[in-house]
């Protein structure tokens, strides 16, 4: 009973759904049709937009900052006076052209400024004069210097050579004597053989110490044995007080002279057959000749004590000439008494032959100590000639200090001199007024017989063969432009033509106010054609591009940050395409990517427009 119950239940519950749903269905139907009756009528109630279309064409575009300004010359200066002073004449009148350093006003000069420039240069050149003799003089005295150490060094070569040729022949006779000591057994007749043989040497030695003498004497005097033309190393500087001393010692030496000259011939006559009177004979005759010699040397002494010293023959000029005639009186005191001591050995050799011995032995020990006297000849010759070299080489230095000393001397008193000559040109250079620019003499500022004032402008100076224009350009435009750029100038004088300038300066500040930054512009005006003050309308070419597409700016809106633009197909319905534009002025844009040539795009219009929209084209 109670399932049918429930049977019963669940039937009438499966049929009330049934109806709720069908009744569901119904209006279901009912709503969708009377929808689509509503929309029928709005789609016939809606009405098309209209718009304003253009076509996408290519064209060439460029892209300029138009400005203007006020022409100027591109230099302009006031030329001031740098001193003080009446201006006396102009050399050029209003609106003549002067070049750079042109002279174009004269002031009056100062008589006194003059007269001290004139005195300066009188002061100069006397200067220079005295100073060029005066190094001409240092000069000189070095040359001279040098020509005595020169003389010294040769004379002190001769005088050692001559003292080494006498210990030369001092050591001969030593050996000669030590060799007569070493055989006093021998036989009588050879030992005055050897004596002989040794008087021999020492005559020719002897003679080559007078012919020594009569050289240097020769070269003091005037003459020289043997020659017509005497080689006068000394004769024209010497000045003597005494001419008696000089008389004596030239009437000595020509004495002298014949003497030696006979005996040298004499002696060159002797051979192995010559006997041994005849060398004792040509012995004395050289004795004699050494006697001569020596008395010609202190002639020749006294006569140098008589000598004056002069600029060309100095002191140590004399006092060289003196160790010379001192150093061949040694060397004859010397050869004396070789000789003598020789001619003693001949006699002692033909004593008895008791005495033979203490004679050789005499004979020895003088030519020992004859040995002994030249060797500290020598060195006394060497030791006068070292002081004498010295003293030229001292006296060569202190020429040449003296000359660097004249020359510094020089140098500081012409650059004195210099120095107030170029201070006083500088001050009446200063009268000349010189144009500082080339250019056109623009305005007389002084008229002459006035007083021009140091700094203050008495003309001004304007070059207009190239003319500047100064211009103010915005922060936009100011990283578009560069020095050097070309561009455009308009002038309402001359309508019909262009000038072309270049921008020569570009401001790195702006200005405080304006914001703008200063640029100049240069332009040629070689013709004078452009005149300061004129109002010039100025075109800067930033760029220029060639068959591109171009759009109006209208014609781009933005969504969802792309760029956008409706375009219309050929059935009148809308199409948006994304694009990508590039700024070319306030009005169009430059279309990079996008469209094509020929594409309608909406410019007016285009508010609330949807894809597929049907449109009218104005």
């Amino acid at each position: 009973m109670k399932n049918l119950i429930l049977n019963k239940t669940s039937k009438w519950i499966i049929i009330s759904v049934l109806l709720l749903a069908g009744l569901i269905m119904s209006v279901y139907n009912l709503l969708i049709v009377n929808n689509k009756a509503v929309t029928d009528v709005a789609e016939e109630k809606e009405e098309i937009m209209s718009v304003e279309t253009v076509k996408v064409v290519s064209q060439d575009i460029s892209d300029n900052i138009n400005l203007s300004g006020i022409t100027e010359p591109l230099d302009k200066v006031m030329v001031s006076s740098k001193t003080t002073g009446k201006v006396i004449s102009f050399n050029v009148k209003e609106g003549e052209s002067v070049y750079a350093g042109q002279a174009i006003a004269q002031l009056e000069q100062d008589s006194i400024l003059l007269a001290s420039y004139n005195n300066a240069k009188m002061s100069l050149i006397n200067t220079v004069s005295t100073t060029n003799q005066d190094i001409s003089n240092a000069e000189l005295a070095i040359t001279t210097a040098e020509m005595n150490l020169i003389n010294t060094k040769i004379n002190a070569e001769e005088n050692i050579k001559n003292t080494e040729l006498a210990i030369d022949s001092a050591k001969i006779a030593f050996q000669n004597a030590e060799k007569s000591l070493d055989n006093t057994q021998s036989s009588s007749e050879q030992s005055i053989q050897n004596v002989y043989d040794n008087i021999l040497v020492t005559m020719q030695s002897n003679l080559l110490t007078i012919n020594t003498v009569l050289i240097v004497v020769g070269d003091i005097i005037g003459e020289e044995p043997g020659m017509t033309n005497a080689n006068d190393d000394y004769e024209d500087v010497l000045g003597v007080k005494d001419m008696r001393s000089l008389n004596d010692t030239e009437s000595l030496f020509l004495q002298t002279k014949i003497n030696y000259e006979n005996a040298k011939n004499n002696y060159d006559n002797l051979n192995t057959l010559s006997l041994n009177n005849e060398i004792d004979s040509i012995a004395s005759d050289i004795a004699t000749s050494l006697s001569l010699t020596k008395d010609v040397l202190e002639s020749a002494l006294v006569m140098l004590d008589n000598t004056i010293t002069k600029s060309d023959f100095t002191p140590s000029d004399l006092s060289i000439l003196k160790t010379s005639i001192n150093t061949n009186l040694t060397n004859v005191n010397t050869a004396i008494s070789t000789l003598q001591l020789s001619q003693q050995a001949i006699i002692s050799s033909k004593l008895l032959d008791t005495s033979s011995s203490d004679n050789v032995v005499a004979v020895y020990e003088s030519a020992k100590k004859n040995l002994e006297t030249s060797e500290q000849g020598l060195v006394l010759v060497e030791t006068q000639s070292k002081m004498q070299i010295d003293a030229s080489e001292k006296h060569l230095k202190s020429t040449e200090a003296n000359l660097e000393s004249i020359k510094k001397r020089s140098k500081l008193q012409i650059n004195l001199i210099d120095g107030q000559i170029n201070s006083i040109s500088a001050q009446l250079k200063n009268t000349t007024i010189i144009a500082s620019i080339s250019g056109v003499l623009n305005q007389v500022l002084v008229e002459v017989g006035e007083m021009a004032i140091a700094g203050k402008p008495i003309i001004s100076i304007v070059n207009t063969e190239s003319i500047k224009i100064e211009l103010a350009i915005t922060e936009f435009d100011i990283g578009r432009i560069s020095n050097e750029q070309e561009l455009k100038i308009l002038l309402s004088a001359y309508p019909e033509e262009e000038f072309l300038g270049h921008i020569y300066y570009v401001g790195l500040v702006a200005d405080q106010i304006s914001k703008k930054f200063p640029i100049k512009i240069q332009v040629s005006n070689e013709n004078k054609k452009i005149k300061a003050g004129m109002v010039a309308q100025v075109e800067i070419l930033l760029e220029e591009q060639k068959d591109v597409l171009v759009i109006p700016k209208t014609a781009v809106f933005t969504e969802e940050s792309f760029e956008k633009v409706y375009t219309i197909d050929e059935n009148k319905c809308v199409k948006i395409l994304s694009v990508k534009t590039e700024f070319i002025n306030e009005e169009t844009v430059l279309v990079k990517e996008g469209l094509a040539e020929g594409d309608t795009v909406v410019v007016n219009g285009n508010y609330d427009l949807k894809e597929g929209d049907k449109v009218n084209i104005k």
